[in-house]
């Protein structure tokens, strides 16, 4: 199954495992923890135990539901990531991307790695 993913520079939260999928939309969704929180996709977020009896169908129904899964990210990693991805790309451009100030490559990030489409 194909959805979107989104990778946001934040903390996650910390009441929710590691393993749980969390999704945000723009409207209420199932899963085992709801919560409203800051816009992304929307401001209706959910968290899915992956042992949850009806975890399959959880996920079904909030891709379904344009759920997005979320992938929290610390600005030091995303830093570092579009810097990886940069220095790949254009190799004889070093000096000129460890040149960038933060802003910049946090902007870069975004653009690049904020929004991609995934299979379940």
């Amino acid at each position: 199954m194909k959805t979107t993913k989104i990778t946001i520079i934040a903390e996650r939260p910390k009441d929710i495992p590691e393993n749980w999928l969390i999704f945000n939309a723009p409207r209420p969704l199932l899963g085992d923890k709801e919560w409203e929180g800051k816009f992304q996709h929307g401001i209706f977020y959910v968290a899915v135990d992956p042992n949850c009896y009806f975890y399959n169908r959880e996920i079904e129904n909030n891709c379904k539901l344009d759920g997005w899964i979320v992938e929290y990210i610390s600005k030091e990693k995303a830093i570092k990531r579009i810097k990886e991805y940069y220095h790949k790309e254009y190799p004889d451009s070093f000096d000129a991307i460890e040149s960038l100030n933060n802003l910049l490559l946090v902007d870069a990030f975004y653009e690049r790695f904020h929004k991609e489409e995934i299979e379940l």
